[in-house]
């Protein structure tokens, strides 16, 4: 009789000695205890083990034998319980036999996703975002308190530029024969942003559409044909001098981030090249809803410079009035 050897060191295992073990397949494995303790670590070194391996007599008890049986029997009726689909009683307990898992440790698993998921790098401010610092309200960033402001897509679709250099098309530059808001340094209330006639504009932030002027002065003989957009935390921004306004766009509107709501255009900009005045306001009374007028504008270049500049804007059907 072979008697049979042990799977981790490959010595032959005495069976009054041996540890049973019922591996998935239902083979019975016969180890060395000391080498079972040492199942899941890796084999260093075999001969080492092999030579610590007690001697072996050359014939094995005949108890011994028959636990080695009954394990095999025990076996042989689970196996013909699933093949064949007939009720049989559940198999002996057997002494000291253990059955393999292919499941893993929680402790393992564990371990494995950490492993898989590395973690997050912090954001790195760009040299841009560095000489436009975000804003803060009682010391916590401005985006942190009006949400909608992270995130942004840039208005200007495939634009060449996140801001402009040119002083004059900055939040605050003078303006001559223009009476200013106080909060502009009473002059420009919004960013000028470069781009060839005709470009798509979109939409920063999910929101409301709350005005459409689509008289080419505007009201006012100088914003030209415009949009204006509420977003979900009460935050506006308007997109000015626009050639056309997205076909069937009407105040109650919702429109998602980065979708289309007109072209870049020059309406009512007298001799400027064309460009979109953008700006950016706050409510002045949280939770006002709709056209508001009580708000003060704020620079929103800390906003753009965080932005994303898409190629193309998202063409979507109007979704009817909100209101």
């Amino acid at each position: 009789m072979v008697v049979p050897g042990c799977p981790r060191c490959t010595h032959a295992v005495a069976l009054h000695e041996g540890r049973p073990f019922v591996t998935p397949s239902g083979a019975v494995e016969l180890w060395h205890r000391d080498c079972f303790a040492l199942k899941d670590s890796p084999v260093e070194d075999s001969s080492s083990e092999i030579a610590a391996s007690p001697p072996l007599p050359a014939r094995a008890p005949r108890r011994a034998m028959a636990i080695a049986v009954s394990a095999s029997a025990a076996l042989g009726l689970v196996a013909a319980h699933v093949t064949l689909g007939r009720a049989a009683p559940p198999p002996p307990a057997l002494a000291n036999v253990e059955l393999a898992t292919t499941e893993k440790p929680a402790a393992a698993l564990t371990a494995t996703v950490a492993e898989a998921v590395p973690p997050r790098p912090p954001h790195i401010e760009t040299a841009l975002e560095v000489r436009y610092p975000m804003p803060t309200l009682d010391g916590w960033n401005l985006d942190s308190v009006y949400p909608s402001l992270k995130g942004w897509i840039h208005p200007v679709t495939a634009s060449a530029e996140l801001m402009p250099e040119l002083a004059s098309r900055k939040f605050g530059s003078a303006r001559d024969g223009v009476v200013g808001r106080p909060e502009c340094g009473a002059g420009h209330c919004g960013i000028d942003l470069d781009g060839p006639r005709g470009r798509a504009l979109v939409a920063v932030a999910d929101g409301v559409i709350v005005r459409v002027e689509h008289s080419e002065n505007g009201a006012d003989g100088r914003s030209g044909r415009y949009v204006r957009i509420q977003h979900d935390d009460g935050t506006l921004t308007a997109y000015m001098h626009m050639d056309a306004i997205a076909p069937d766009l009407q105040p109650g509107n919702r429109v998602g981030g980065g979708q289309y709501v007109g072209t870049l255009g020059a309406t009512a900009v007298g001799n400027t090249p064309p460009h979109c005045h953008f700006s950016l306001e706050l409510p002045n009374q949280l939770g006002a809803k709709g056209d508001v007028r009580d708000t003060h504008y704020i620079d929103p270049a800390p906003f753009l410079v965080r932005s994303t500049i898409v190629k193309t804007p998202l063409r979507t059907h109007a979704v009817k009035p909100a209101f």
